[in-house]
């Protein structure tokens, strides 16, 4: 991964008196600045998200296999999307006797194919399996994550309507509260786990989608319509960008949406029949549950679908006053 942004780097400062390849060998090197950032995060923060998953796996949570297919899904649409991406632009590149990306090599890429092919199957070494399969490995299990405890949010709220007073079952109904509770305490402590974890992981991620958002923004502006395959490939790689964002703020949203469900969940169960020291332990619980659980970005937002527009909105500012200060 290093060795790619230096030589990225390298090919950068290079091409700094044109302005459209600049602009380009920046767009694509985001990329790799933002995979591998995350990769830091994660190699910084991994004992804690070893011990998160070791907890989890302790826990005997069920999770379904729809779910477990979703979370395989994703990561085997994703890895299509991204190669697939990567390699048609990576071959149009070579059929026009170009570099994908602008980068330093030890030999002249552009003497003949086969040093131009060398040069890019140099870059694919040093990037894709560093960065990109990483990148996806750890989207991954970010994902499969979010998606279980949102899953075990939503069986707490199924468990709660459930219950159903009566005295010959008062033993095992104050069981089943007091398992409910326990549970809900425990999802309680992996999200906020995974908030810490996570923290600047997801301000990365909204700090590389907004600069993603405003700069092919304005190089689309500046590159305008006669140069089709230079705007193909901004608005790809766009794309790719707001999708993997679309995803992190979707799941957010998600876990915002079923832990408030749970307070939802215990006033609609049969609580007016309950004695009331449990109606005591579940008013505890549907205030507890009026606090969202969060996904947070730096601490400065949570991960939601309002956070997702608020960066959209934030690249449409950012590319609006670069664009005008290019016709001035």
């Amino acid at each position: 991964g290093a060795s790619f942004l230096i030589l990225t780097g390298i090919g950068t400062f290079r091409s700094k008196n044109d302005i459209m390849l600049l602009l380009g060998n920046i767009d694509k090197s985001l990329a790799g600045y933002n995979l591998l950032a995350k990769v830091v995060i994660f190699l910084y923060k991994r004992k804690e998200l070893e011990n998160l998953i070791s907890e989890i796996s302790r826990s005997g949570d069920q999770i379904s296999e729809e779910r477990k297919k979703l979370m395989l899904v994703h990561v085997v649409v994703l890895t299509g999307m991204i190669m697939s991406i990567a390699g048609l632009f990576s071959g149009l590149a070579f059929y026009n006797n170009e570099m994908t990306i602008e980068a330093w090599m030890p030999f002249d890429p552009m003497e003949s194919k086969m040093n131009l092919l060398l040069s890019m199957q140099l870059l694919i070494i040093a990037f894709t399996v560093p960065c990109v399969w990483r990148g996806i490995a750890m989207q991954g299990i970010v994902v499969g994550l979010a998606m279980y405890v949102c899953d075990q949010l939503v069986d707490i709220q199924e468990r709660l309507r459930a219950l159903v007073y009566t005295p010959d079952s008062e033993i095992a109904m104050r069981a089943q509260f007091k398992d409910i509770i326990k549970k809900h305490i425990r999802l309680t402590g992996y999200s906020r786990a995974m908030s810490d974890i996570f923290n600047e992981y997801f301000l990365v991620q909204n700090l590389a989608v907004t600069v993603e958002l405003c700069l092919s923004a304005f190089m689309a502006t500046i590159a305008g319509l006669e140069q089709q395959s230079l705007l193909a490939s901004f608005l790809a790689f766009l794309f790719v960008a707001l999708t993997n964002a679309y995803i992190y703020c979707y799941l957010g949203d998600e876990l915002i949406v079923q832990s408030q469900g749970i307070a939802l969940a215990a006033y609609e169960s049969t609580w007016t029949s309950w004695p009331l020291d449990l109606q005591k332990d579940l008013l505890v619980l549907i205030r507890a549950a009026q606090k969202p659980l969060i996904l947070s970005a730096g601490g400065i937002a949570a991960m939601s679908m309002q956070t997702y527009s608020q960066t959209l909105y934030n690249g449409y500012s950012i590319f609006a006053v670069l664009n005008d200060a290019e016709i001035k």
